[in-house]
């Protein structure tokens, strides 16, 4: 007759080999995520932007014939391309990090093994995306009083934490 413990016993010690593969796939996927990189062409290839995993500039070429353009429209190609590069490292990382997610998602979690154990990932939310605008051009929308039926406390007297 097997003794309550060997249940448990035996789950962590599947859940910690299971943690130990997932460790070394994670490993494993960084130094692959960390030699991505993304790229795009704009103004009919005039410029191109090369950005590294963390969507950082590392690379900006311009073709000869860039002067046919003007200041202003290289600096907004520029840009352009630079978003697009972005956006192309990132697809790049979602379709490298998918596999690991996949199994991560079918290991079993601490609060499978441990009764009333909340799931600590479902308490955390993603950030929201940064705006890809200058803070100049950003409409900022208007904030929502958060007490709209509060009332204004008036002391009538002074009490002993008024000075």
């Amino acid at each position: 007759m097997s003794q309550p413990n060997d249940r448990l016993t035996t789950d962590a010690a599947q859940f910690l080999d299971s943690f130990r593969s997932a460790m070394e796939q994670a490993n494993a996927t960084r130094r692959q995520r960390d030699a991505l990189t993304g790229s795009a062409s704009v103004e009919r290839g005039r410029i191109t932007v090369v950005v590294n995993a963390s969507g950082s500039i590392i690379k900006t070429s311009f073709t000869e014939d860039v002067g046919d353009l003007t200041y202003s429209q290289i600096a907004r190609a520029t840009l352009q391309a630079a978003q697009q590069a972005a956006e192309d490292v990132k697809r790049k990382t979602e379709e490298l990090l998918a596999p690991m997610r996949a199994t991560r998602a079918a290991m079993p979690q601490l609060s499978d093994l441990i009764e009333g154990l909340p799931r600590l990932q479902d308490e955390v939310t993603p950030p929201p995306a940064a705006p890809l605008t200058p803070p100049s051009e950003r409409r900022i929308a208007p904030a929502a009083t958060e007490f709209e039926d509060a009332v204004e406390y008036r002391s009538g007297s002074k009490s002993r934490f008024d000075r």
